[in-house]
């Protein structure tokens, strides 16, 4: 067990006669210096807290800040620092005496950032002064990458007279790079290394003698009234702050570096929050009702050591309510499982609130539950996108899609071009380096415009080109686009049991299942159909203007930067009540989506599949929707025929007249139909049926009947 477990809790928990053992370690002794002791060490006078602003004056905030670092800024922060010199930007020139006292200093620092120009000075001054003979590495603890990048760029800046070897880790790095950490570095240079807390219990560095804590740390949570991941920073927990001080005695005395005062330290909590109290609880409750321990009230869960709030209960009991996996018992006191919940209790993947496809209630059909039928309701989203890739004649590009959404993890490496203009040493990429990165980015944005703006098209396109690979070429199709070898191969393992599960629920593959399997319109629209309507993104742009041009006025090319997303959100989930009340909120496009940049879409819905709140919400990867994909997929339909209109899900309104309605009304009936004839008999090709053809047929003509 960790050696922070706080052992007497769990003891009480287990009984008052729970036996306990102690089986001690070897350790070798780490002294502490918080820091109060830092800047007497160093020298280093922190900036005046600026007049007006919340913030403090650092010089971390570039104006050519990369869109990583913009993305997990607030709104709130400064775009950049004044570049005035005075008492507040100096150091002490090799003097660790101050004119100022330790304690006014100390209220300089605003704690519950990183001052990057600290951090560096620190590391110069350990460095500088380090014993000739001594080999040990320095490993440093950020929150995140892109606060790895900020402090990598400001230590080789503020160290580029000394023989230093900067090296980051997290988990985006390929394993190749990864490895470097381990590598002794040569004679009279010192490795530094800039990790993220998964060097603080999954990762040893075996030469590691001096570690350089922020105390600061990202973790998942939830907000259940939105239903929505959150991605927090704050500080870590003094448990954490432990783990993270024994990476430094692993081989010999050691020492650790807190950029917090003792104040703050004294304030921090024992330990983290469990994992139970931030996340969402759907697929915990599912599996508890299944396995007969919990009745949906929550009695169970309120035995637990840590029990979840009785308001992430209830957004999860909403939510599987929605889905048609729980119904209440006879009596209306407790919840059961219905017959398509014991299906999703087997699911390993938290089920997806949304609605029909084609408006069957697949509650009341008690064999629905099989794999086969999913497509149906609002299921996990990586099974309604193998039964509609199946139909709609992409299978394999929903493979790939389900694939790679169930994994959790894009394989797509980040690449970080190095900003002109900018210091460079030794060590850093040289120009062949900064060359093949610019081509991986080329290869990549090639090929994003061949499927048109969807992050879900992109991965399918990937993966066939990967498919057809050859295996002893795969290694270098990977360098050529910057992908992960590992998450590649990650995605052809899933993909190879998502097949079997789809073959034996009666969807083997076939010339017609793959018959449009290079059309990106169809391939798109099958991302739509599993997504729609419950993670919609509506798009708003300005007012269009224009340019004089020879040939006369012409419209302006939008701008990415000009658009603003935003989805619907429910708030009230959080008392318990049944009746959604929507609302806008706006979100943000990741830069780590290829549609970061693009500035333009032909029809203003897009779908998304992660959003994630950081300093703001963020959407990961997101899908172009289309004007028949929205109305074959997009939710309950009400044509307002005096209006010219149809209502997609109270939210989206196309301009239709009421015959377009009437089909795809007809349309979607007709297709209830053959789904309940599949249900019937599993070997049924749905592919091949004249109304799958006439769907095909609208969604890559948009309607246009080309």
């Amino acid at each position: 067990m960790s050696a922070t477990l706080d052992i007497d809790r769990f003891a009480a928990y287990w009984g008052r006669d729970t036996p306990r053992m102690h089986i001690p370690g070897r350790t070798f002794p780490v002294t502490d210096y918080m820091l109060e002791d830092v800047l007497s060490l160093t020298g280093y006078i922190p900036p005046r807290k600026r007049k007006g602003n919340k913030g403090y004056h650092v010089r971390e905030r570039r104006k050519d800040s990369s869109a990583w670092a913009d993305s997990e800024k607030s709104d709130e922060e400064p775009e950049d620092a004044s570049a005035e010199e005075d008492e507040s930007t100096r150091v002490s020139d090799g003097n660790p005496s101050h004119s100022f006292p330790i304690e006014d200093l100390v209220k300089r620092v605003d704690e519950t950032s990183v001052d990057y120009d600290l951090l560096a000075q620190l590391v110069k001054h350990l460095v500088a002064n380090k014993d000739s003979h001594d080999d040990g590495s320095i490993l440093v603890f950020l929150s995140g990458a892109p606060e790895i990048n900020s402090a990598m760029e400001t230590i080789s800046h503020c160290t580029r007279e000394l023989s230093i070897l900067l090296l980051p880790l997290h988990g985006g790095l390929q394993p190749k790079d990864q490895n470097l950490v381990f590598r002794p570095c040569g004679v009279g240079s010192t490795k530094v290394i800039l990790s993220t807390n998964v060097a603080e219990t999954s990762v040893t560095i075996p030469d590691c003698t001096v570690v350089i804590d922020t105390a600061r740390e990202k973790q998942s949570s939830y907000d259940p009234t939105n239903r929505m991941p959150l991605l927090v920073e704050h500080f870590a927990s003094k448990a954490s702050l432990k783990q993270r001080r024994g990476r430094a005695g692993r081989v010999r005395e050691g020492t650790c570096y807190k950029l917090i005062s003792r104040s703050t330290h004294s304030k921090l909590r024992e330990h983290g929050e469990p994992e139970i109290q931030r996340c969402a609880l759907d697929q915990t409750l599912l599996s508890l009702m299944f396995l007969g321990v919990e009745n949906g009230s929550g009695s169970f869960m309120q035995t637990l050591l840590d029990p979840p709030s009785r308001q992430s209960m209830d957004a999860a009991v909403f939510s599987l309510r929605k889905v048609g996996a729980v119904e209440p018992d006879g009596q209306g006191r407790d919840l059961r499982l219905t017959p398509l919940g014991v299906h999703l209790a087997g699911i390993p993947a938290p089920p997806t609130v949304g609605k029909s496809k084609f408006g069957i209630d697949c509650r009341v059909h008690s064999s629905l539950w099989q794999p086969w039928s999913l497509a149906h309701s609002a299921l996990p989203l990586f099974y309604s996108v193998l039964v509609m890739g199946s139909i709609l004649g992409c299978r394999t590009a929903a493979l790939a899609m389900a694939a790679s959404m169930s994994s959790g993890r894009s394989p797509f490496l980040r690449i970080d071009i190095p900003r002109k203009n900018r210091n460079q040493s030794e060590d850093e990429r040289t120009a062949i380096e900064e060359m093949k990165q610019q081509r991986i980015l080329n290869e990549r944005s090639s090929l994003f415009k061949s499927v048109g703006n969807s992050d879900h098209a992109l991965i399918a396109a990937v993966y066939m080109k990967w498919q057809e690979t050859g295996s002893g070429l795969r290694k270098r199709f990977c360098e050529s686009l910057g992908l992960s070898f590992i998450g590649m191969r990650d995605i052809m393992q899933s993909v190879n049991q998502l097949d079997a599960s789809l073959r034996s629920a009666g969807y083997a593959a076939s010339p017609d299942s793959d018959s449009h399997v290079n059309s990106w319109r169809i391939i798109r629209a099958c991302a739509v159909s599993a997504m729609a309507p419950g993670q919609l993104v509506k798009v708003r742009r300005p007012a269009t203007t224009y340019h004089e041009t020879a040939e006369g006025a012409k419209e302006k090319t939008g701008e990415a930067r000009e658009l603003r997303f935003f989805v619907r959100t429910d708030t009230e989930v959080a008392s318990g009540n049944q009746t959604m009340k929507l609302q806008e909120e706006r979100v943000f496009v990741h830069p780590s989506s290829f549609n970061f940049q693009t500035g333009s879409y032909s029809c203003p819905w897009l779908v998304y599949h992660s959003l994630v709140r950081t300093s703001k919400p963020f959407l990961r990867d997101v899908t172009e929707s289309s004007a028949y994909a929205l109305l074959l997929f997009g939710g309950e339909l009400e044509v307002q025929a005096a209006k010219g209109v149809i209502l997609i899900d109270e939210w989206v309104q196309l301009s239709a007249n009421a015959r377009i309605g009437s089909l795809i009304g007809g349309l979607r009936k007709k297709v209830d139909e053959l789904l309940m004839k599949k249900v019937s008999d599993p070997s049924f090709e749905l592919a091949n049926t004249n109304e799958m053809k006439l769907i095909v047929k609208l969604i890559r003509s948009d309607g246009l009947g080309t």
